[in-house]
């Protein structure tokens, strides 16, 4: 693994938190004590000169991630090289405000060799947390959150409240984690720790939503000059970049953008067979005169998953979604960068938002394209946790009511978990702030953790204007397929994955054609070779489960563990399983479940 460690006064068992964030063998640690402090940048090889710098005065700077622009007093300025040196002179100049202006997703901590104080600093979106204990001599800190019980200081024990959000969302949400006295960092914020082991902290960065009555053409033609801009700065005409290509909307615009610079680039597709979904990546791919490596899913490629990726967990989605990492050497071999289409649909399709949706019976169902507004504080937590508690979890409330306990209202304002924000709208529209509020970014985490990575859609110029557009452009306006078609016009003559009509088409059409296609494939089409093989990007879950045999496996090896923990039921961990084989849907609390197993941390906390 790659990641930031370290102490304040309590310095001496920080050792074993570094050797942690070590996974392959090959990483670069980049180390730092001084007095009451100690630091460790761990990096992937080739970016061992970007993790840690040191000012003219002798401050030193340790930093996980990448930065890649500054928006300071003089306006915006790109940054040619990325890394903590990048952070040293803007420091030196602005002082600990220069983080207010940083463009990137990084984690970074700088020492003031004067006062002796350390600042922990993260992005605006959180997109690599910190995870922090107060112990009775200092303070401990990490990016692994398994990784803080190896410090003799750090005392905890599993928070059955937030391990209850974990077995039934799939994560805590805002700062709050399933380790007692464990929290996170917040977004766009600065802590500055203290000797002494006290600490204060200042969030300079909220969302606020303020949309613009402009028409949808002129967020489309923002969209995709803003897109391309950043495509530019994140790209070079020299580099050897990799793309993870699906047959839909998102990763094609990032192949758009790098197709409209010249740059170039290998695509790669993920599948088990060569369905519906690879063979429109490979038509994309092919127009864009990129390369495609179709890498095939076995039937072991989840039960392989299960074993290696719970130790990357840091209780954010399950196991399955580091979907790339069984290929990390292929690719690492491949390519020097990776990049995602990933939180596209976050940003410019309203995904997360509350909409009707329409049941066809045999004809399947569709969203309708109409947000139903949330407007009391009810309401935002029927949205978020309204949800059947696992059978296996022993707990006297509801999952709903848990959730409920940690949000409130004062004023206008929303505190969800700790975070808060300016109003329920930014509560809803921008409720991925932090990161780590969607399950999703565990294919993020996961993904830096392989090698040198990212999404060009985690930038603060899309993000600003994610803030300006109105819902129902967001909804109806089809944003994404209208900056492809303005970047490259080829790329828009292709449906999408799930469709038929190529997306250069009006989104109505293209939705009948979604509904058409899966009337097809429900009742028309002949079923694929194997139960388990999905049409679309990923493998059919619900399938694999009832026909492999690594679930059960892994509940029967874990058995002793489940009955020694006091809020699982061994019982309810069969009736959960048997109710899956019996048709229900309960791959979210088995794949919770069986990743809370394989995570080391679960030893290291009961070992204690």
């Amino acid at each position: 693994m790659v990641g930031l460690c370290g102490a304040v006064s309590d310095i001496s068992g920080i050792d074993p938190l570094v050797e942690d964030l070590h996974w392959t063998g090959d990483e670069r640690s980049l180390e730092g004590e001084e007095g009451d402090v100690a630091v460790a940048s761990v990096t992937h090889p080739f970016e061992a000169d970007l993790g840690y710098a040191e000012t003219e005065g002798g401050d030193r700077i340790w930093l996980w991630g990448s930065v890649w622009g500054f928006d300071g007093p003089d306006g915006y300025e790109r940054f040619r090289e990325t890394g903590a040196e990048q952070c040293a002179t803007r420091y030196e100049r602005h002082g600990m405000e220069f983080v207010s202006g940083l463009n990137g997703n990084f984690a970074g901590a700088i020492h003031d060799s004067e006062t002796g104080q350390l600042s922990l600093f993260t992005d605006r979106f959180g997109t690599r947390p910190l995870y922090y204990s107060v112990t009775d001599d200092g303070i401990v800190f990490s990016t692994n959150i398994q990784s803080l019980p190896l410090h003799p200081g750090v005392e905890t024990e599993f928070d059955e409240a937030y391990l209850a959000e974990y077995f039934a969302l799939h994560r805590p949400f805002g700062v709050r984690t399933p380790l007692t006295g464990v929290k996170k960092t917040q977004p766009g914020s600065v802590m500055t720790l203290d000797p002494d082991g006290s600490y204060e902290r200042h969030r300079y960065w909220r969302p606020v939503y303020t949309p613009r009555e402009r028409s949808r053409e002129y967020f489309a033609d923002r969209l995709a000059r803003t897109f391309r801009d950043v495509v530019a700065d994140r790209t070079d005409r020299a580099g050897e970049y990799g793309l993870l290509l699906s047959g839909g909307s998102d990763s094609r615009l990032v192949l758009a953008a790098l197709t409209a610079l010249d740059r170039q680039v290998q695509t790669f597709h993920l599948a088990e067979w060569h369905n519906r979904e690879a063979k429109t990546a490979a038509k994309v791919a092919a127009a864009a005169g990129a390369p495609l490596t179709l890498l095939i899913r076995d039937e072991d490629y989840l039960a392989r998953s299960l074993a290696s990726n719970p130790v990357m967990s840091n209780f954010v989605g399950y196991f399955n979604q580091a979907h790339a990492n069984e290929f990390a050497e292929t690719l690492s071999s491949s390519v020097d960068v990776l990049l995602t289409g990933h939180y596209g649909d976050m940003l410019f399709k309203g995904d997360h938002l509350r909409k009707s949706s329409v049941d066809l019976g045999p004809l399947g169902s569709f969203d309708l394209p109409r947000e139903q507004p949330i407007e009391t504080v009810e309401e935002f937590v029927d949205y978020r946790a309204d949800v059947n508690t696992p059978a296996y979890l022993q707990l006297p409330r509801s999952v709903r009511e848990i959730y409920r306990d940690d949000v409130r209202q004062e004023g206008e304002e929303v505190i969800d978990h700790g975070v808060s924000y300016p109003s329920l709208r930014e509560a809803t529209l921008a409720s991925r702030c932090p990161l780590t509020n969607g399950t999703s970014q565990f294919f993020y985490h996961g993904t830096s953790q392989m090698m040198p990575s990212g999404t060009p859609f985690l930038d603060n110029r899309l993000f600003d204007l994610f803030l300006t557009i109105p819902v129902r452009h967001l909804l109806r306006g089809d944003l994404i397929n209208e900056a492809i078609r303005r970047l490259a016009p080829d790329l828009a003559d292709y449906p999408h994955g799930s469709g038929v009509v190529p997306i250069r088409y009006p989104l109505a059409a293209q939705r009948a054609g979604e509904l058409a296609t899966e009337f097809m494939q429900k009742y028309l089409l002949s079923d694929p070779e194997k139960s388990h093989w999905g049409r679309g990007p990923w493998p059919d879950h619900h399938e694999l489960i009832r026909t492999h045999e690594f679930i059960p496996k892994t509940l029967e090896r874990h058995k002793e563990t489940i009955r020694s923990l006091p809020f699982l039921s061994w019982e309810g961990v069969n009736d959960c399983y048997e109710a899956h084989l019996a048709g229900e849907s309960q791959l979210g609390p088995l794949y919770s479940l069986v990743t809370f197993l394989e995570m080391p941390l679960v030893s290291r906390v009961q070992e204690r």
